[in-house]
Parts: C-alpha cells; structure tokens; sequence
C-alpha cells in the first residue's frame, strides 16, 4: 500500500503540486521514499489522487496521475457525542472511531468529567484532536476527515447533532440497540462514571432513546467504539 498524505488542495490530473511541509517531511525524512515513489494524496473531501514523488533540495514535487472518488466511506452517517475523558483515553477513541468510520465526533464536558478545559488548553486540544484523526485517516485509507467538535454544553450537544436515530447510552437502561435501518444515528457516551441521572433525563427529554451495550459495563473508552462497531455491522459496511 502506497504512503497517504493529506493536502489541502484541488487535484488535478497531469499538474504537479508542491508538498507543504508536514507531509514533504515525512515523506523524505522519516519514511525515507525515493525519487519516482508512488504515493496517494487525499483532500479531506472524498478526493484522494495517485501520485509519482519529486525531491529537490528545497521542496517536495507530487505529480499526479488519476484523480478518483474515495471507495472507504461508510453510508452510515455516524455521530459520536463523547465525554470529555483523559487525554490518553481520548486520543485512542478519536483515532478508533475514524477507522470505523465515523462522521462526526463532538466532544463536551459532563457533570462527572475529570478532566477540565481552559480556552488556552482547549485550543491546544482541539488541535491535537484534529492531527489525531487526521493520522488515523492517512493510516486506515479513509479520504473524508471526519469532524472534530468540542461543545460546551451537553444540551447544545445532544439538540444540534441528532440523526434520524439518537441513542444516550446508560448502563441501567433496560433498551438494546435496535436492528432497524437507517442512515444517520447518533451515540452519547458518558465519562468515567457514566451520565448523571439528570443528564440521562435531559437526553430523554431531547428523544435521545436510553441504550444498553450487553451485560457486562464497558468503560468510555470502550463504549463508544462498540457501539460504532454494533451501528456499522447493521447499518453500515462492517460484514
């Protein structure tokens, strides 16, 4: 599998483009790719082009050769509405959640979350959460960037992010996931400790349908992963 670099650009056949610099770095300091290489380039949009790799001492040429429709996305819209959690634990659902496909994934404070955000450490973060998916995006091949929200508030959360089916997941719920289809849904995954009992009556109160993941408690980092996994295995293109 050829070497995949996000760049922000229009991609046309035959035109050659100069890498910015994270990707002509790790292109030529890191992977160590050859004049001639081949590699892909995708726009974040669904546009991804076969490339032929350039090096000069002061830049990175890619010419491109076809220009395509990215195949990996799912036709499950999915949205993940996760409980701000520790940075580590964070990290490892963002990069998760892409590879299964996620659309969007909107991160907000809840009344039992440890972890705390000032704007000058949320600007930081969120940045860091968009180069985390981004990552993920160049490793599993996915050519769309999903969206990385943070949200304040979980009531604005929970009412400007519903799908046709909107779920809140709630370890004392007595409701399974459902086999219906659909094309869009939407998951609320607590923090550590899970949702109050006033946050899981305020999704109610939004239509948010209380869930069940099985038996047995899964952790935050665990939950929301399973529940995608659950969505696009009966919805999407999992099996």
């Amino acid at each position: 599998m050829a070497p995949r670099f996000y760049v922000d650009s229009d991609f046309q056949s035959g035109c050659t483009i100069v890498l910015p610099e994270k990707p002509a770095h790790h292109a030529s300091r890191v992977l160590r790719m050859r004049e001639g290489d081949a590699a892909v380039l995708f726009d974040g949009k669904g546009l991804e082009a076969q490339a032929v790799m350039h090096f000069f001492a002061d830049r990175t040429e890619a010419e491109i050769i076809a220009v395509q429709k990215s195949q990996t996305e799912s036709p499950l819209q999915t949205t993940l509405i996760q409980s701000l959690v520790s940075q580590e634990k964070l990290d490892w659902i963002l990069e998760k959640s892409t590879e299964l496909g996620v659309s969007k994934i909107v991160i907000v404070p809840a009344a039992r979350s440890v972890t705390k955000l000032d704007e000058k450490r949320l600007e930081k973060r969120l940045a860091q959460w968009k180069n985390t998916v981004l990552s993920a995006c160049e490793q599993c091949g996915r050519s769309v960037l999903p969206e990385v929200i943070y949200c304040s508030k979980l009531e604005n959360a929970l009412k400007e992010h519903k799908s046709e089916l909107n779920f809140v997941l709630a370890p004392a719920a007595q409701n399974r996931l459902p086999q219906e289809k659909s094309t869009s849904i939407t998951f609320a995954v607590g923090p550590e400790g899970g949702f109050s009992e006033e946050e899981i009556a305020l999704a109610n109160e939004i239509d948010y349908k209380s869930a069940l993941l099985g038996p047995r408690v899964l952790r935050t980092e665990t939950a929301g992963i399973v529940v995608l996994t659950a969505a696009q295995c009966i919805m999407g293109d999992l099996l």
